[in-house]
Formats: C-alpha cells, structure tokens, sequence
C-alpha cells in the first residue's frame, strides 16, 4: 500500500522519539490507572503507528504490517483516526494537562504536542476531504466563500 507524502515523512520521527516517549513520561504523574494506562498506550502505539508508517514511507518495508493493515490508508491514517484524535484523545489529554500536577517543563511540552497535534490532525483532516485536494489557504476559502 502506497501512502502519499503528504509531509515531509521525516516528521514521523519526531512521533517515534519525541511525542510517543513523552505521552509515556506524562503517565509517571498520573494517579488515576485508567488514564496512566490511556497514556501509556498512546504512547506506545503512537511510536509503533508512526515508525512503522515512517518505515513503509521510505521503503524500508515493502507492505504494511498485517495488524497495522486497518489502521493506515494512502494518506497516513485513516479520517476516523483523526477524528479520534481530536475529540476523544486530544481532550483527555487536556484533561490530563489542566488537573494533573506536572512539572512545568512536561507541562509545556505536553501542551505543545497538544497544540501541534490537533492543528496537524484538523488541517490534514480538512485538506483530505477537500475534493481538489488543494491546501486550504485563507485566500482558498474566501474564494470557496466568495462563489458558493
């Protein structure tokens, strides 16, 4: 399965090292078991998702693996995928962030990977159901505003 480079698929990395050991690291402060174990999960399966997709993007694989089949498609992840991310993970994430007692260097990279995930995950969200597949730019959709 081909999955388009949407991105510069080096970005993927960043997932495998930085955000997926850091939704790992959040959980150390975190009392509640269901959420240390959502947590620990996420992260867990953030670094596998994303090294993998890393790997079949730059062809150092050939086929996705079988388990991981359902969960990618030619653009990465699947829309529901992204729709999960943005208003089942991303909100508990917040959560975690406003009533968990973090130290403020994890708070302020938890909140950045929250920023940054939800703007990638709405704008990827919004530019693959765009029937032109064209970036949406603000001069795209006041011209979109402008005929319809």
């Amino acid at each position: 399965m081909l999955i388009y480079k949407l991105w510069n698929p080096y970005l993927r990395l960043v997932d495998v090292f930085i955000t997926g050991p850091l939704q790992i690291y959040v959980s150390k402060y975190i009392n509640n078991k269901l959420l240390k174990y959502f947590m620990i999960l996420t992260g867990l399966l953030n670094i596998l998702f994303n090294g993998h997709n890393f790997l079949l993007t730059n062809d150092y694989i050939k086929t996705p693996f079988n388990i991981l089949k359902l969960f990618i498609s030619k653009n990465g992840k699947h829309q529901v995928h992204r729709i999960y991310n943005l208003f089942i993970m991303y909100p508990i994430f917040l959560y975690i962030l406003l009533f968990f007692k973090l130290p403020s260097y994890v708070y302020n990279m938890f909140l950045i990977n929250i920023i940054i995930g939800s703007l990638f995950n709405l704008y990827y969200y919004i530019l693959i159901n765009n029937k032109n597949n064209v970036p949406l730019t603000f001069t795209k959709i006041q011209s979109i505003n402008t005929y319809n």
